[in-house]
């Protein structure tokens, strides 16, 4: 699940990979390098879009028109367990930035993941001390793992740093 934020508001989207693509509702999407995707949907012509992704906005030109996106990576969010953050779908581990014993802000990115040829970091969801890394680098996991835990119970010093 991926959930966009624009200024009309946000919406969650479950993109199903399909023949080096995506369907997501009626619309099927294609990667055809770099910046250029194409659009296409319920047999209308085919569409292209440009898209840069620039730290947690998608910047998208189609049809003459730039659009915003504010991707919220959903491992951001807990897991069921209580302070662990999860995997956003399933993917490749590439940086770990975390060790146990860090102490991180809310925001601050613990893991960056390779999935559906796009790079996707998870956040801490609030300030916390590193309990346990459950990852390293190079490792294939599925969407909803846990990947780091953390102790929220950080004293009010060491959330102002």
């Amino acid at each position: 699940m991926v959930e966009f934020r624009a200024r009309e508001g946000s919406v969650e989207v479950q993109p199903i990979p399909n023949d080096g693509g995506w369907v997501i509702g009626s619309l099927r999407v294609t990667r055809l390098d770099d910046v250029r995707w194409s659009f296409e949907e319920d047999g209308a012509p085919p569409r292209i879009a440009y898209a840069v992704r620039i730290r947690d906005d998608v910047w998208l030109h189609v049809d003459g028109r730039v659009h915003r996106l504010n991707l919220v990576e959903a491992g951001a969010r807990g897991s069921t367990e209580e302070g662990g953050c999860t995997a956003p779908m399933p993917g490749a581990v590439l940086e770990v930035l975390v060790d146990v014993g860090d102490e991180v802000l809310a925001g601050s990115p613990l893991v960056v993941m390779e999935a559906m040829k796009m790079e996707h970091r998870v956040l801490a969801p609030a300030n916390g001390t590193v309990a346990a890394v459950h990852v390293e680098v190079g490792a294939r996991v599925q969407q909803g793992q846990t990947l780091i835990d953390l102790d929220s119970n950080t004293t009010e010093d060491s959330a102002q740093r």
